[in-house]
């Protein structure tokens, strides 16, 4: 019976040794941190903007889509308990496919939330450039591109969910959110640089467009600027601007960093690194509070 604990421990200690990437105590203390405060903050925000969005009953392009992102933070936020009970118990209880699924909605959530952020900038800046038809535009028309948006995006979710994410690695029973080691693979290698190219390069056309107009804006309107609504709405959407710079890009500059470096010294400082900065992406859950404290108006 010693003789087979011994060996047992020795399998543990060897696997420790030939994995260093596991997520050690005080990596989890940041992340159960950090998830704790967006699981709270994200919550209080998404409660009181559904409040405020019911209250005003208004059936505008942008309030439909400020609703859709509602539901993305909702569905992040439903996922998050799975993730701090791993933290704090140290055990994955839930089962393999249960773990890919709550793995996967941190980026279901973000690419999403991406979507419909710059369908607002892109609205906004199509209609002050009078290229868009806005009285023409009825709410099932907003609500159709919704639909359209939601069935694109869950249908090439749903391909890389069931034949890349989580399917060249093999399944654990106990551990979970491992799922960095896939980054070795260059099929997910070729999807992760396609998809940080695309966001890298829309963020800067749309941060300069916005600049140029907010500039623009600022000479016509001086000094009365801040009392008009579409200078505000510009505001607003650069401020949508600043939560994907700030939550998003961090995590794919990171990635590129982490590809081109974790596998041929594996650094377990990185996988910390990395987990902080997907973590980082979910801290747009709390962008409701800054519009309902008058911050981004």
């Amino acid at each position: 019976m010693d003789l087979y604990n011994m060996t047992i421990q020795r399998n543990v200690s060897n696997e420790t040794v030939e994995n260093p990437a596991h997520c050690d105590d005080h990596c989890r203390r940041v992340l159960a941190t950090l998830y704790s405060i967006v699981l709270l903050g994200g919550t209080a925000s998404t409660i009181m903007m559904s409040h405020v969005l019911l209250q005003r009953n208004s059936q505008s392009i942008i309030t439909v889509i400020i609703a859709n992102i509602i539901v993305l933070h909702s569905i992040l936020l439903l996922s998050l308990p799975f993730r701090l009970s791993y933290y704090f118990l140290l055990e994955w209880k839930f089962g393999w496919f249960i773990c890919r699924v709550i793995s996967s909605t941190v980026h279901f959530h973000m690419y999403f939330t991406f979507v419909f952020y710059v369908a607002i900038i892109v609205i906004r800046l199509l209609i002050y450039f009078k290229r868009f038809p806005l009285q023409e535009l009825q709410k099932c028309h907003v609500i159709a591109l919704s639909v359209a948006i939601w069935l694109v995006g869950m249908l090439i979710f749903s391909l890389i969910f069931l034949f890349q994410y989580g399917t060249h690695m093999d399944s654990s029973q106990h551990h979970c959110f491992q799922f960095y080691q896939e980054l070795n693979h260059t099929p997910v290698i070729v999807i992760n640089y396609c998809m940080i190219g695309i966001i890298m390069v829309t963020v800067l056309i749309l941060s300069l467009i916005q600049l140029v107009v907010i500039t623009q804006l600022t000479k016509t309107l001086w000094p009365e600027m801040l009392t008009h609504q579409e200078f505000r709405a510009h505001i607003n959407s650069f401020f949508f601007l600043v939560v994907i710079i700030v939550c998003f890009l961090p995590h794919h500059t990171f990635r590129v960093f982490f590809i081109q470096n974790y596998f041929q010294n594996k650094k377990p400082e990185l996988i910390l690194c990395g987990e902080i900065c997907k973590a980082l992406t979910t801290v747009c859950c709390l962008d409701m509070l800054c519009f309902i404290s008058g911050l981004a108006h």
